[in-house]
């Protein structure tokens, strides 16, 4: 019995000594690894790939690999344009290479292309850059100052409308023309007479299948009354004269409907000539106790004769010579129908076909004309309707 168990303890120590040999490595595995074995063993582990981009297109989202190929999301609605999250570096270049945002991420919602077609982004991150392209087909956008005075020029902007046709009517009595800006854009220039009766005037613009309304506020202006005394002589041969009436509507009123489809003005105008202004934009007259038939549709500026008249932009000259109502005038087409007018100098500097650039000078100041002075009268107008120049001194058109 005892020997029995003997021999089961040396056969169980036999077992756990073969399982602790087969365990153990052999002496060749127990040698010294090679170089190769080593430079193997120690090689770095593969990089782990660039997490995607998530772009948010308003109410849609999409991811952007990092190195593939530049995807191309359509937008159809500015609210629709790529938002990203922070800390990225973002340029945006449109399809002729130039770059029209360069900024942080987070300023991308105050990104507004200015036309449409395809612009490409680049986010850029630690090294990391994503690549995606957004084709911008937006409708036709109303841009306007929607409160004007009496007397002033509400300017229309018509958004992504390159090739687009447009039409507008208005309630204020004058249907706007709008002329292609050169930046996918289209402008046009809307007139407040200075006799419009304050209130809410409708505005209704067509474009192709699309009709756009907007509402503009007309703004009551105080406008002065002034009582001049004028030479019977010179009122005869002038302002109450058939013939003189009949030459400046045959000569000036003609060139109101002149419209270069061009914009020639920068803004803002300069002022043609320095001295009092002895009467106002607007103001009511009285000559010789009697209402004249017209409000002054311009400003008359006092100065010595032989002063310098100076344009007030750039521009075509559309007539310089001399008539009876309003003596040696001159009248310049700004672009868009936007054009100034100088009457009673003393002289002319320009003939009508000339370019000139803001600050040439055109002629001197006199007093020829319906005139009871040295001075000259200076008027802007879009066609037809005169509107006041002093805006257009202090801030442009």
């Amino acid at each position: 019995m005892k020997r029995h168990l003997v021999r089961v303890l040396a056969l169980a120590a036999a077992f756990l000594l073969t399982a602790c040999a087969a365990r153990l490595p052999s002496p060749e595995a127990r040698r010294a690894p090679s170089t190769a074995e080593s430079a193997g063993s120690a090689a770095p582990e593969a990089p782990e790939p660039a997490p995607p981009l998530a772009v948010s297109l308003g109410d849609r989202a999409e991811l952007v690999e990092a190195g593939a190929e530049a995807p191309v999301f359509p937008v159809s609605d500015p609210a629709e344009l790529p938002l990203l999250p922070g800390g990225y570096a973002v340029t945006v270049t449109d399809a002729g290479g130039g770059t029209v945002f360069a900024g942080e991420s987070g300023e991308l919602g105050g990104f507004l292309p200015a036309q449409n077609g395809g612009y490409a982004y680049e986010a850029a991150a630690g090294g990391t850059v994503y690549r995606f392209t957004v084709d911008c087909a937006f409708p036709v956008q109303l841009s306007l100052n929607a409160a004007a005075r009496q007397g002033e020029t509400v300017v229309l902007r018509a958004l992504y409308a390159d090739g687009v046709e447009l039409s507008a009517e208005s309630d204020l009595g004058f249907s706007p023309r709008f002329f292609f800006a050169g930046d996918g854009s289209q402008i046009a220039l809307l007139p407040v007479r200075y006799t419009t009766p304050a209130g809410v005037y409708g505005l209704t613009v067509t474009a192709e299948d699309e009709v756009l309304t907007r509402e503009i506020v007309v703004e009551q202006r105080e406008f002065e009354v002034q009582y001049l005394e004028m030479d019977a002589a010179t009122a005869e041969e002038t302002a109450l004269s058939a013939a003189a009436n009949a030459e400046w509507e045959e000569k000036v009123e003609p060139l109101k409907a002149v419209a270069d489809p061009v914009q020639y003005w920068e803004n803002p105008f300069l002022q043609p000539v320095s001295g009092e202004i002895t009467t106002q934009f607007g103001c009511i007259r009285y000559t010789n106790g009697d209402p004249t038939p017209s409000r002054h549709g311009g400003i008359d500026i006092a100065a010595k004769t032989g002063t310098d008249v100076l344009a007030a932009n750039n521009g075509r000259v559309l007539f310089a010579e001399r008539i009876q109502l309003t003596g040696n005038t001159v009248v310049i087409e700004h672009g868009y129908g936007l054009k100034s007018f100088y009457y009673h100098m003393d002289s002319l500097s320009v003939s009508a076909g000339d370019a000139v650039k803001k600050g040439d000078k055109i002629g001197e100041v006199g007093t020829t004309g319906y005139s009871t002075g040295p001075h000259l009268h200076f008027a802007l107008a879009v066609n037809n309707v005169f509107v006041n120049p002093w805006t257009a001194f202090d801030s442009g058109v």
